[in-house]
């Protein structure tokens, strides 16, 4: 999974000129009437202010768009047209944690633009790499670079069953196969969106098998793993074991982006979400998932969360408000 931290400050900020004019100071004296001065008081000249220097290099501008203390690197990976970056943070991982880094690239040289994310492969396939080098430029994005082998051919009977071959273009998709190397080795299809740079990573497993390696993510498997858990998790919620492994994973889960993204997904489960949603909007330690829980409740479209909705909206806590403002007009 994708570490919910992001590493990169995208936004650029732009230089503004203020002049200060204080209404309680005195103003300057007239000349006197008949002084034959003719002499005029003129406001001072605002402050000159300072170019903003362009960077010496695309390293310089990924400095200066990362988090203070990153360290940042070339990536070993080369693309046409876009100049890739690894950064990291300079402090230790915790155990789980994807070690990797994140990667961006800059589009343009020094005086271009810093790209991640889905900017980031479109970016890519604009410069039309090969199919190979595209596939391992998608995990490295998605943060799952260090956990399989991209394969080129089938070589088990599990993987003939699935009809694996190299990275191919199908349509407007990307299609490889990721053989997982860490615990249980699971087949996975991958799916690029040429047009837009979406990605997805599916297991190729019986559904029973993928819903209990789901589960077992939940509960300390591989962090890259949990987007495609929680997916599958929510839609798997008319089964009892699915809706309890979300319920227990919103209220107790130790990561704060995890139960933030369960919080999101849980919606889909219909009614039961309510009441779990209702007690994270009040009680969760997180402000983050507090403001997640309350535009969950909106989408469930159960007007039973109208009151604790209506409470959330007076909270000090701004985006809480404005959260739980928006979803009391979808509960309309």
């Amino acid at each position: 999974m994708k570490s919910t931290a992001r590493l990169i400050a995208t936004a650029a900020c732009a230089a503004a000129i203020a002049v200060a004019c204080k209404a309680d100071e005195p103003k300057p004296a007239s000349p006197p009437a008949g002084s034959g001065s003719g002499a005029v008081v003129a406001d001072a000249a605002p402050a000159a202010v300072a170019p903003v220097v362009k960077p010496a290099s695309s390293l310089e501008l990924v400095q200066r768009h990362a988090p203070s203390g990153s360290k940042i690197a070339p990536s070993e990976l080369a693309a046409p047209g876009v100049e890739l970056f690894v950064v990291s943070d300079a402090k230790p991982v915790a155990d789980g944690e994807y070690s990797g880094g994140t990667l961006v690239g800059v589009v343009g040289g020094a005086g271009g633009s810093v790209v991640e994310d889905r900017e980031l492969l479109k970016a890519v396939i604009a410069g039309k790499p090969d199919r190979m080098l595209l596939a391992r430029i998608a995990l490295q994005v998605a943060q799952r670079d260090s956990e399989g082998v991209i394969l080129a051919a089938a070589a088990t009977r599990d993987q003939r069953k699935a009809k694996v071959g190299p990275p191919s273009i199908k349509g407007d998709e990307l299609v490889f196969w990721l053989q997982a190397t860490e615990s249980p080795p699971v087949l996975e299809r991958g799916a690029l969106d040429l047009t837009n740079g979406s990605f997805e990573l599916e297991p190729r497993l019986p559904h029973a098998q993928a819903l209990a390696i789901a589960i077992n993510t939940l509960g300390g498997g591989g962090l890259s793993r949990y987007p495609s858990a929680i997916k599958l998790l929510a839609a798997s919620c008319a089964e009892p074991r699915a809706k309890q492994a979300l319920i227990v994973a919103l209220q107790n889960h130790p990561r704060d982006r995890s139960r933030a993204a369960i919080a999101a997904a849980i919606p889909r489960c219909g009614s039961v979400a309510v009441d779990p949603l209702i007690n994270v909007m009040q009680h969760d330690r997180s402000a983050m998932v507090r403001t997640e829980a309350a535009g969950a409740l909106g989408r469930t479209g159960d007007v039973r969360a109208r009151p604790a909705l209506a409470k959330a909206a007076r909270s000090d806590d701004a985006n809480l408000a404005w959260a739980a403002k928006n979803a009391l007009g979808k509960l309309n």
